[in-house]
């Protein structure tokens, strides 16, 4: 008995321990606060209602927030979600006499860090445009997260607050259908999770020295290495992607999508022949600056000179695809500056072989304890995405941009509406790519020529009438409510902050100038073969009467 106490004694006093510590309790907020907080309305409760009480659940229990002029004070009215978010505030209490120490203090760096990330949520959020579905404005709601995230700089412990609330928000874009995930946003929640963990070790375990700023490089480098792994992982021999991966087929595939819409012929074969010549090579350079991200720490110019290429990666996938990862540019800036200030001011203390060895261990077990966003695919020729027309009551036909659904815009922009599709589609992205090696190469042996027979063989009918049902429910109280407000300027969106992805439609195109009377889901399939677009299917497999 008394070598185990003598173990977890050495244990909890060395690094390691400490932060494998660290480690684990992040992984369970994180995990609690997701299924809570941001799940919880969407599934969590109502799977714990029917296990407890089944047809009988009390209203209380099953009330959903949505409908409420602001979802923040209708949610604290839940007992889960209340009881949840006290449990987080639990340790605080506990020690509050610590925290009311003048030792306990928090650097500017660790304020900086915390603001940063939840400003940035804090902007976009509150920045939507009016929520025509819920018919709601949800002014007090914005105000409450702006102000939540300014209040940060000198109270950081309204962290879990802040968190449970932007969760919550955030959580109505995907309600009453699937909406879309939260992969652009989750390193902010995480580095605020995060956060919450330090200080609770900081009041429990008084040995524990290491800074928040070691966390926060381990929590965004291990998004970036694991983008690098992931990319060898879904490699049969882990070299196809590199070798064999033609980034071309992407850049002709967002441009289907309408990304360069506006650009000239000549511009985008340009650009063509250039990720016709240069792309392998473009790739693999983003390969290694992802993978680079595991000697982030080894030294202060090493971690400068990997920042500025990560931020040269995030632009050069901006230019070649519209994908536009300004929250993480904006922590790598910040992180930047850290690096910087007066030598490393702020980050001197990181640069110990000690800790530099066990960052490069935390990032190759990140698949555990962040399970980060594997941003790993096969590109291929091949497309399949939707498009969307729009008629008013003259029988006029508008072209719709994705961007014009927002706040629901990146739910359409990910194209996930197989359900509406009555036929064998194959894993196929409205990007054109898939994670699965044997279809890629499948459809690369089919060509255009034999390509429906290739889907017919492999692929998979996702057709699902209940989920069209809602879907076109969706549609139908969203239009009706935004025909109403056409000519009302919504304020907040006068600072929208940027978009996560852009494209945009020519045409005769639509932009909330008159009622729609119709609107129309087409699903397109396109084939590229030369450089040029070879249309294989444009469906209409929705249209909803307004």
């Amino acid at each position: 008995m008394n070598s185990i106490q003598m173990f977890f004694k050495q244990l909890k006093r060395s690094n390691t321990g400490q932060l494998a510590l660290v480690l684990a309790l992040f992984a369970i907020c994180r995990l609690l606060s997701l299924y809570v907080f941001y799940e919880g309305f969407l599934h969590t409760f109502s799977a714990l209602n029917n296990t407890l009480f089944g047809e009988h659940t009390p209203v209380l229990l099953s009330r959903i927030p949505y409908h409420d002029s602001s979802i923040i004070l209708a949610s604290l009215l839940n007992p889960y979600f209340l009881v949840v978010l006290i449990l987080f505030y639990i340790p605080f209490f506990v020690k509050r006499k610590t925290l009311l120490d003048k030792a306990f203090t928090f650097s500017v760096a660790e304020r900086l860090f915390v603001f940063a990330a939840a400003f940035l949520l804090a902007w976009e959020l509150s920045t939507y445009q009016f929520n025509y579905f819920l018919n709601q404005p949800f002014y007090f709601d914005r105000i409450a997260l702006i102000a939540l995230a300014f209040l940060l700089l000198r109270f950081p412990l309204l962290t879990p607050l802040f968190v449970a609330f932007a969760y919550v928000y955030r959580s109505q874009f995907n309600y009453p259908v699937d909406g879309f995930t939260l992969h652009d946003k989750r390193l902010l929640f995480d580095l605020l999770i995060m956060f919450t963990v330090y200080v609770y070790t900081r009041l429990f375990l008084p040995l524990f020295k290491m800074p928040y700023s070691y966390l926060v490089i381990l929590v965004l480098a291990s998004g970036y290495f694991i983008g690098g792994v992931s990319k060898l992982l879904i490699s049969p021999h882990g070299y196809e992607w590199l070798i064999q991966n033609e980034p071309v087929d992407l850049f002709h595939n967002v441009c289907y999508r309408g990304w360069l819409a506006q650009a000239s012929e000549s511009t985008k074969d340009m650009l063509t022949h250039f990720f016709s010549n240069y792309g392998k090579p473009f790739q693999a350079i983003a390969f290694l600056i992802e993978i680079s991200a595991l000697f982030i720490l080894y030294s202060r110019r090493a971690g400068i000179l990997i920042i500025l290429s990560l931020l040269a990666m995030h632009a050069g996938i901006f230019c070649m695809t519209g994908f536009l990862f300004w929250k993480w540019m904006m922590i790598d800036l910040v992180l930047l500056f850290c690096y910087i200030y007066k030598r490393g001011y702020y980050v001197e203390e990181l640069f110990q072989k000690g800790y530099f060895k066990l960052s490069m261990l935390v990032m190759c077990l990140s698949f555990a304890w962040l399970q980060p966003i594997k941003f790993g695919w096969h590109d291929t020729p091949a497309n399949q995405f939707f498009t969307y027309e729009v008629e008013n009551k003259e029988g006029e036909v508008y072209a719709f941009e994705k961007n014009e659904m927002n706040p629901y815009h990146q739910w359409f922009q990910l194209d996930r509406f197989l359900f509406l599709v009555n036929k064998p589609c194959l894993p196929l992205s409205g990007f054109g790519y898939t994670g699965k090696y044997a279809i890629a190469k499948g459809i690369g042996h089919a060509g255009p020529t034999n390509f429906l027979i290739f889907e017919k063989d492999k692929g998979r009918n996702s057709y699902q009438p209940d989920l069209k049902y809602k879907y076109n429910e969706f549609i139908r109280v969203y239009f009706r409510n935004r025909n109403t407000r056409l000519q009302t300027a919504f304020f907040p969106a006068t600072f929208m902050a940027p978009l996560h992805l852009y494209n945009s439609e020519t045409g005769r195109v639509w932009h909330n100038q008159e009622e729609v009377h119709k609107f129309r889901v087409i699903f397109n399939q396109i084939y590229t073969v030369n450089g040029k677009p070879l249309q294989i299917t444009r469906q209409v497999v929705d249209e909803i009467e307004i």
